[in-house]
């Protein structure tokens, strides 16, 4: 398990959950952080209704680039997994 975990992405609950599936599939071990009465209240905008994306501290930059290259954005190792860049 590992010890820190870093933000990647801050998005609404549907937004995350699909960033969540787009990293999960591709190997990463993903964590999603919300406030907690974001959730009871069914608090969709403002800080209370949005969702932290985080990946081991580690992951994060391939993490990152994978993102950004799912955007079409450039960045240097772009779209690779965790496997990949091993």
């Amino acid at each position: 398990m590992p010890d820190e975990w870093v933000t990647v992405a801050v998005r609404d609950w549907m937004e995350a959950q699909l960033i969540k599936g787009l990293l999960e599939s591709s190997g990463f071990l993903v964590r999603l952080q919300a406030e907690p009465l974001g959730k009871v209240y069914g608090l969709t905008v403002s800080p209370m209704g949005m969702v932290l994306v985080q990946v081991p501290a580690s992951l994060a930059e391939q993490a990152r680039a994978l993102l950004a290259a799912e955007k079409g954005e450039e960045t240097s190792g772009a779209g690779k997994t965790p496997e990949q860049a091993e």
